[in-house]
């Protein structure tokens, strides 16, 4: 039995992985995209592109979010039981359900392009909202299909997409953007090309993922059979009220949160406004805070990657209520997320300025904007990955649903903190980045009494000192050493040999310190063969 339970617990963070890698690379490519993206339109271009996107990020979110998790779960299920024809039987039913849902998104986002960005204080904005509405109704039908991948356990289909809709954003988004620019069209325009990057990456991710069906199918028998099961065991009304009671806890979660960030965006452009801001310096000033989330957002991948292979090793033990095993495995997935995060931080909050002199050389003006609000997104790292592993903690532990009231509670702190401090003249945009680490901080203090309050109490002074200790003393020898390296190579090399080699002081702390435990690094993949290089 432990053999078992160890074996899938290794294929589950093997497939983590791979998505992990997936999805690290396409941040990579994200921030290859928005950060060439940055230097050629700008704070007022990147306030254009911000808003259309972040409009389409939420329409995303409504229809699609939780669909994998729901689609994945329900054909692992059926495939345990040896019911193969149930499982295309989902797949298809799905599959036509959410294709349908994906053109309403669509045709309303189309036809209310200029109703949504009127609404969030940018009228400008209504060609770039067009531009990213097809993309709803192929990621409708993207999602169906990787989570029934998921649920075969085969996440290469995943992977490859993922990569192939960064790939798609970077090369036609940028690309247009630059061609309407030298074409002579205004910034508006521009933003559209990029944003129209999005649907072309959906399209490739798409196409792709079709090409893998029609693969299998044929290695089946014939693609018909492969979509119409022979002998289906459910109606479809069933399966529906499944998918949508599996995937509405995780979309209304998801929501809460997407739709806070959207209802903020308005917010904060209203009330620079509001103290005397114009709609361009508006919008420049919101694109020069959305230009250092590039950076931002990166330590988050490995997190959330980190995030789906705690679920299934603390579901097994909390469903057995072995409550010391699933502590050891919730304190190492909290630590480990505190070990990525917390360093990273700590380099936004001393570095920012030389960093983005650094990335967006084209635009030292937005570098100079957006060097206090990077320094201030700082603080929110850490808690954006706690409140990113928490999230699978509590659902793996079967409460799915603490997460939607937490996030809600979150995305209530940042309106009304943004609403205060933008609204006052001698703050203005910095109240944003401080709106949103106060939402997570709020995030990530409820979730961790839930975890407690859930009969797994975490010493949470013993899981975050040490590695705190390690990021604090790394942190104190950026800062000495910065200065003179800047002196002497210039702040572009110099800033560069900090980050090298407060990397590598970095782990000499951690082992230092001792702030990595072998049950830690047993949890990453091959992590015997690690501790067995570690000496552990």
């Amino acid at each position: 039995m432990t053999t078992e339970v160890g074996a899938g617990k290794n294929s589950f963070i093997r497939g983590a992985f791979v998505l992990a890698g997936a999805s690290l690379g396409a941040k990579v490519i994200g921030a290859l995209f928005k950060i060439p993206l940055g230097n050629l339109l700008g704070g007022d271009g990147m306030g254009v592109f911000t808003i259309a996107y972040n409009i389409y990020i939420a329409l995303f979110v409504v229809s699609t979010a939780g669909l994998p998790v729901a689609i994945s779960k329900m054909v692992s299920e059926a495939n345990a039981l040896g019911r193969q024809d149930e499982s295309r039987r989902i797949f298809y039913t799905a599959l036509t359900a959410f294709s349908l849902l994906g053109l309403v998104f669509w045709g309303a986002l189309w036809l209310g392009a200029d109703a949504f960005a009127g609404l969030v204080g940018s009228a400008g904005a209504a060609p770039a909202v067009r531009a990213a509405a097809p993309s709803l109704f192929l990621v409708s039908v993207m999602s169906v299909i990787r989570g029934y991948y998921q649920g075969l356990s085969d996440m290469v289909p995943t992977a490859i997409s993922q990569i192939l809709e960064a790939l798609g954003k970077l090369i036609v988004g940028y690309g247009a953007a630059w061609l309407l620019l030298r074409a002579g069209y205004g910034l508006e325009i521009a933003a559209a090309g990029a944003v129209l990057g999005v649907t072309a990456g959906s399209l490739l991710g798409a196409l792709y993922l079709l090409l893998c069906l029609r693969r299998r199918g044929l290695a089946g028998g014939s693609v018909a059979n492969f979509l119409r099961p022979a002998r289906p065991t459910a109606s479809w009304r069933s399966i529906l009220r499944r998918v949508f009671s599996i995937s509405i806890p995780v979309m209304a979660g998801a929501s809460a949160l997407s739709l806070t960030n959207l209802i903020d965006m308005a917010l904060v452009i209203n009330r620079l406004r509001d103290i005397g801001f114009s709609q361009q310096a508006a919008n420049s000033l919101y694109g020069s805070y959305n230009m250092v989330g590039a950076l931002f957002n990166l330590p988050q991948t490995v997190t959330v990657a980190l995030s789906v292979s705690v679920i299934p090793v603390v579901s097994g033990y909390y469903s057995r209520r072995n409550l010391e095993k699933t502590r050891r495995t919730v304190s190492s997935a909290l630590r480990i997320a505190a070990l990525v995060s917390m360093p990273a931080g700590v380099g936004f909050w001393l570095l920012s300025e030389p960093i983005l002199q650094l990335i967006y050389f084209a635009r030292p003006q937005d570098s100079a904007a957006g060097a206090p609000l990077l320094s201030l997104l700082g603080l929110a790292v850490f808690f954006v990955a706690l409140v990113s592993m928490t999230n699978s903690i509590l659902q793996a532990m079967g409460l799915a649903r603490v997460p939607v009231y937490t996030m809600l509670v979150g995305g209530l702190v940042k309106l009304l903190v943004s609403y205060i401090l933008v609204g006052d003249p001698t703050v203005n945009i910095a109240g944003a980045p401080i709106g949103t680490a106060c939402c997570y901080a709020a995030i990530a203090c409820l979730n961790l009494g839930a975890i407690r309050r859930a009969g797994v109490p975490v010493s949470y002074g013993r899981v975050f000192f040490r590695p705190a200790l390690a990021a604090g003393l790394t942190g104190l020898f950026a800062s000495l050493f910065q200065t003179p390296a800047a002196r002497l190579l210039g702040p572009k090399i110099g800033v560069v040999l900090t980050a090298a080699l407060c990397v590598l002081f970095y782990f000499l702390m951690l082992a230092a310190v001792r702030a990595l435990p072998k049950e830690d690094v047993l949890l990453l993949p091959r992590g015997d063969k690690i501790a067995r290089l570690l000496r552990m």
